[in-house]
């Protein structure tokens, strides 16, 4: 007989006791389990029509430090509400969300404000939790001569602001390919605050040692 413990909770009515305490128990359930299977479930969620267990399912994945791959192609969806859950969850997820960067962006330019809005969130929470050179790179690829994106994304933090103003100066890190930046990301963010030049980074190492 198959296990159907774990089917999407379709039979709940969102505005009843007992609807809301069958969502919160599956969603608590799929926490508990915490494996991939239970991982993809609680991605599916953020695609209810309920906001309730959207809420629940972004809380879980967050705490649960998901795999945002698998939340990426929501970001795309044409429901609005998935779109905003998606994007709320990639942001809580901070910088292990760095490679949803340039997705994100893409939701700065749609008409639903809500869906703008989260895009705009999600990137700075990134950019703050150690992504700020994706988010950059992102950011980089719009064309957005005038910046107001990012003014935008940095929300009036001035020190962020400069810090993704001063990545988007770096000619080098905003146009190198992914493979280079693989294995460079976090030294490019650090070396780019003390001045030190791309090319130390990606240059052969020393004999000593030290690139």
């Amino acid at each position: 007989m198959a296990d159907d413990s774990f089917a999407p909770l379709r039979s709940f009515d969102a505005f009843s006791p007992r609807g809301l305490l069958g969502k919160r128990e599956y969603v608590e359930d799929l926490e508990k389990r915490g494996d991939p299977e239970a991982a993809a479930l609680l991605v599916a969620c953020l695609a209810d029509e309920s906001g309730y267990l959207r809420d629940l399912a972004e809380s879980a994945l967050v705490r649960l430090a998901a795999a945002p791959r698998p939340i990426v192609p929501l970001l795309a969806s044409g429901l609005w509400y998935t779109k905003v859950s998606a994007a709320r969850t990639l942001g809580r997820l901070g910088a292990r969300a760095t490679m949803a960067a340039a997705a994100l962006a893409a939701l700065l330019d749609d008409t639903n404000q809500s869906v703008r809005r989260a895009g705009i969130d999600a990137l700075g929470l990134i950019a703050r939790g150690g992504g700020e050179l994706a988010v950059a790179r992102a950011l980089h690829a719009r064309h957005d001569p005038d910046r107001a994106r990012l003014r935008e994304v940095a929300a009036g933090d001035r020190t962020l602001e400069a810090r993704l103003d001063e990545l988007l100066k770096n000619r080098e890190a905003m146009e190198a390919t992914e493979d280079e930046l693989l294995s460079h990301d976090a030294a490019v963010v650090r070396a780019s605050a003390d001045g030190v030049e791309w090319g130390v980074l990606t240059g052969p190492r020393s004999s000593s040692g030290v690139r």
